[in-house]
Order: C-alpha cells, then sequence, then structure tokens
C-alpha cells in the first residue's frame, strides 16, 4: 500500500491539528499523537491499515480520553469507505484520511469522534504531565525502534548542558544559577542515563556518556535549546553585577 513508512503520516497530520490552535506532541506515553487546545486532551492512532488491532488501540485509549481519531491513507479508506464508517461511528471513534498517493498529502477528518462527557484519571493525568513536561515535540507519531525525547530525558540533557558549561556543580547551583529543575538533584542522584559523575558529596560533572549524549543528532534541536539557555542565564547574571 505505497512506498512510505507509517511515521510519514504524522508530519501532515501534525500541521492540519496546528493550524486549528492546538499543540502537537509525537509519542507521548504509548500514544502516536497527542494533542492539547485549552482543557480538550485528543489522541490520534497512526496506521496504514485498517484492522482489528487499531480498532482494540483506540478502544483503549478511550480510557485516557473520549476525542480518539484514527489516521489512515486515503486509498484504504476509498476502498471500504462504508463498511470503516459504519464500524466506527458505533465505537464514537473519529477518522481522518491522508492523502499519501498524492503530492499535497491532503489530510481530511472523515468522521468526528462521539460527543462525550470528558475522562480525567490515572491515564489522563499522567499522559497530560509528560505533554506538558516538554519543551520540544522532538517524536514522529508512529516511530519504532527510536529513543524517544520524554520529558525526563529533555530534564537530563538540560542538566548535561549546564554542567557542560560549569565543569562541576551542585544541584542547588544548577537550578539557582542556569535555570534547571527543581528537583535537579534527584535526576543527578538517579543518574538513568549515566550522563553524570559524582566528585564528591553533592558536586557532579558529566561522564563521558553525557558528552556523547550533547552530540547525538537526536537530541540535536534541544541541546542547541538549552546550550542558548544556558548561555543567557550567565550574560543575565554577569548583567546583574
Amino acid at each position: 500500500m505505497g512506498d512510505f513508512k507509517e511515521e510519514e503520516l504524522y508530519s501532515p497530520i501534525k500541521k492540519f491539528f496546528e493550524s486549528k490552535g492546538y499543540v502537537v506532541r509525537g509519542e507521548v506515553k504509548g500514544c502516536d499523537i497527542a494533542l492539547v487546545k485549552g482543557e480538550e486532551l485528543t489522541i490520534v492512532e497512526l496506521k496504514k491499515s485498517f484492522n482489528i488491532s487499531l480498532l482494540y488501540q483506540a478502544l483503549d485509549r478511550q480510557k485516557i480520553t473520549n476525542t480518539i481519531y484514527i489516521a489512515i491513507p486515503r486509498k484504504i479508506f476509498m476502498l471500504k469507505r462504508g463498511h470503516i464508517l459504519h464500524v466506527l461511528e458505533k465505537l464514537g471513534i473519529g477518522l481522518i484520511t491522508v492523502a499519501m498517493d498524492s503530492n499535497t498529502q491532503l489530510v481530511e477528518a472523515q468522521l468526528l469522534p462521539a460527543m462525550a462527557k470528558s475522562r480525567y484519571n490515572k491515564r489522563t493525568k499522567a499522559l497530560l504531565a509528560e505533554f506538558n513536561g516538554r519543551t520540544f515535540d522532538g517524536n514522529l507519531g508512529g516511530v519504532t525502534g527510536r529513543k524517544l525525547l520524554t520529558a525526563h530525558r529533555e530534564r537530563n540533557l538540560h542538566i548535561a548542558c549546564a554542567l557542560e558549561k560549569a565543569g562541576e556543580a551542585k544541584s542547588s547551583e544548577l537550578i539557582k544559577k542556569y535555570n534547571c529543575i527543581d528537583h535537579s538533584w534527584r535526576l543527578l542522584n538517579a543518574n538513568y542515563y549515566n550522563w553524570f559523575m559524582k566528585i564528591e558529596k553533592g558536586i557532579y560533572s558529566l561522564s563521558e556518556d553525557g558528552k556523547n549524549a550533547l552530540t547525538d543528532p537526536n537530541y540535536a534541536e534541544v541541546v542547541a535549546y538549552y546550550r542558548k539557555a544556558v548561555e543567557e542565564c550567565i550574560t543575565a547574571e554577569k548583567q546583574e553585577l
């Protein structure tokens, strides 16, 4: 069904929803795409075909929010249009098609999700916490086998950029001087990615793995952002003196 990868559906859908005022993030807590507009949370699941696995996935996402879409290529939709619309309407699931067989890659909402009372539970809270904890949309929805840019990883990269500049520092210095997250000490202590090295009690520097992470092309945009933020902190401090 066309020579393209599932993740290639992501970019046109992202543009479609951003044009409607949504903030879009790819690969959030196992969901291909999460969208937020005001207090409205929407989830979109991507697939190159229409199958039972996709329906199971969409039904599971209804445990997080009632506003669920599936997105498939337009060509697949046109082959079984009536059948697909009938099934999705019964399940209250919305449908988006992408014209992957055209240079325009036109995105169309073929069916809106059923309107129902908004859900808010532990899974909703966890997804929104991850969504709001990210500064960047560094993941392609539908992608597999790649490192994902999570809020946790982004916070660690911020600390790594600060340590790169400082050489070594206490967590309190990272917070006060470079605006790192308030619980930086927990991230340094846990050292989940092995990016940090304890010099002595309470003082850390960047490990070799940490230096390598700052050159990883997967994180290039994030690293550039936080290196600039670190420099701006230093400039602001000098101006205050």
